[in-house]
């Protein structure tokens, strides 16, 4: 489980996204995950092992449940990870 500054996020999201409402239910409030989850590309189902993956961090409406997926290397969340530090020794 990738560890990160939730409130990174929440200061990221107050900068680019500002107070707005959900786009689907037009009320809110947000509520920002305390997880960061991956988005795979898809391979017909097929594990691809070292294949791209995308960090992203979940932040749902709480009253009509409409998520959306914010980039965790781009909202500072998480450092990206250099190809160095990926390789095992």
């Amino acid at each position: 489980m990738a560890i990160f500054d939730t409130k990174k996020v929440i200061d990221f999201l107050s900068e680019k996204w500002g107070n707005r409402d959900c786009q689907m239910c037009g009320k809110g409030p947000w509520e920002v995950q305390d997880k960061a989850f991956q988005l795979m590309e898809f391979h017909q189902g097929n594990l691809v092992v070292g294949g791209p993956l995308i960090p992203v961090i979940p932040v749902t409406c709480t009253n009509c449940g409409n998520t959306v997926l914010v980039n965790a290397i781009i909202s500072g969340a998480i450092k990206p990870e250099t190809e160095a530090q990926g390789r095992k020794e």
